[in-house]
This record gives structure tokens, sequence and C-alpha cells, in this order.
């Protein structure tokens, strides 16, 4: 008995022809997959892409009838006392290796072309996507990191960057996000140009969020690395 894969689970895909571009995006703690397909129409790319938005395993209430979707639990209790001190850069995602391992399946099952596949996420989703992108940097042309964090900076830093080094990294934050603060955005950029990285920064007035300013750069940005 065969059982389905974490990445298809109440995922939304949006698959056109094998010999478009690919773009994978996470979503955030407490959204799921339907809040971030819109994205396949608002993001204006020349560019044809296949869209893939996984939805995570974890479910989260965040109200008397609102269940959200999560990568993996968080403290949210010290993520608010911290505030715009807070460092998510030493924590270990709890269940992180089975999503490492999901996803490599998923991958395999997929077969998509890796020069044409960009992988990304929003918040916690895009901490998921840099864990992923680190674990299996052959299979992916550029990285996109929307309102995240650097995390588990150890493993990151204890992986070949054969593979990484020249690649592109589309990474963009809010001057006044209140939710992760754009400190750890700032870092996370610094990690990834000394890791060999290449990355594009747009950091914006506003909070946290994906502004149409930040799509139709993102746009851009996927016309570039997967053209």
């Amino acid at each position: 008995m065969s059982t389905m894969n974490l990445f298809d689970k109440d995922a939304v895909e949006i698959f056109e022809d094998d010999k478009f571009a690919n773009v994978i995006l996470f979503h955030g703690y407490g959204a799921d997959a339907q809040d971030l397909a819109p994205l396949s129409r608002a993001i204006p790319t020349k560019v044809k892409c296949n869209w893939f938005f996984p939805q995570g395993p974890l479910s989260i209430p965040l109200g008397a009838h609102w269940i959200g979707k999560a990568w993996w639990p968080i403290p949210i209790d010290r993520y608010q006392e911290a505030g715009s001190t807070l460092d998510t850069s030493v924590e270990i995602p709890k269940g992180i290796e089975k999503l490492r391992s999901e996803f490599q399946k998923w991958l395999t099952m997929k077969d998509l072309n890796p020069k044409r596949t960009l992988i990304a996420g929003f918040s916690q989703g895009g901490m998921l996507a840099q864990d992923l992108f680190f674990t299996f940097p052959q299979n992916f042309s550029a990285l996109g990191l929307l309102s995240t964090n650097l995390i588990n900076k150890a493993y990151l830093k204890a992986q070949p960057t054969d593979h990484l080094k020249g690649k592109s990294v589309f990474l963009s934050h809010g001057h006044s996000d209140p939710v992760l603060p754009i400190a750890g955005s700032k870092a996370l950029d610094t990690f990834l140009n000394e890791t060999g990285l290449k990355t594009k920064t747009h950091f914006f007035s506003g909070g946290h969020e994906i502004p149409q300013g930040v799509l139709t750069q993102l746009g851009q940005f996927i016309d570039q690395v997967l053209d």
C-alpha cells in the first residue's frame, strides 16, 4: 500500500509542460498552500513556469474556527518576547530530517530540470527553502527568500559548497517586520555571500508581507535565472 508523499498531500500544483521552468514555493507558519497559490498569477514572468505549492504537515490552531499549517513547531512566546533581537540562526527545526528525506523522494518523483528550477519560501517557508537548497544544491538553479531569517547555521555551514558557489538568491524583507526582524535577514544575506552565493536584496518599507513591488522584482529574477 503506497503512502502519499508529504510534499504532495494537500499541495497546489499548476503543471502545464515539462519543458517549462519550475517554481517551488513554501508558505509560512500558520498559512497554507492555498494562501500562496495565487502568486502563480500575481508574479509577472516572461518565462513560462510550472508552479508547486506544498503544504506543511502540522496543523496549528489560530482561533476558534481557524486552523493553519506549519512545517515545524516554533516557540511563539519566545519569538514575541525577543522582538527585534530575535536570533533564529542556532535553531534546529524539529522534524527537519524527515522533511529532507520526504523532499528528496519528492524530487526524484517529479524529475524537475535542475537548471530551470527555483526553490523559494515566505517566512518559515523561507527557512525550509534555504535548508533544502543547501542540502540538495544540485537540484536547483536559484533560491528565493521572502521575509525570512537564517536558521540552523551550523548545519548550513557544514554542507559542501561545490554546487552552491555562483548561484543567485533573491532576498526581500520589510524594514518594519514585527514577526522576523530585518536584522536576521541581513545576517542571512551576509552568510549567503560568504558562502559564495550571489544575493539580490530588496529591502522595502513595510512589514511581514510580500508587496506587489517585490512580486514584480521576483518575476524579473525568475526571468533571469530560469530562462
